[in-house]
């Protein structure tokens, strides 16, 4: 339930090269069921959505806050695979 300011400032800090959404009032936290019960504020979540709105993978805690995983699920976002040091290029 971050507003855009602190999802920016996180986003940079884990230079995340992928849309973080923000929602001061909650609404997405409700339509994903991902509040704390008792206590007003959500868990950390990253959800990869591709075509069609289809939800590919889901984190949470402290699995959501590094990105690599995300970006190996996004199929826009694939990062180039390294040569193995033993292969030629």
């Amino acid at each position: 339930m971050d507003d855009a300011a602190t999802l920016k400032k996180f986003k940079e800090s884990l230079k995340a090269p992928f849309a973080f959404i923000p929602d001061p009032e909650g609404k997405v936290v409700k339509q994903f069921d991902v509040k704390t019960p008792v206590v007003s504020f959500a868990q950390r979540y990253t959800f990869v959505i591709g075509e069609g709105r289809k939800i590919l993978k889901v984190e949470s805690g402290k699995d959501a806050i590094d990105p690599e995983s995300a970006i190996e699920a996004c199929p826009l976002r694939r990062p180039e695979k390294k040569p193995d040091a033993g292969t030629p290029p």
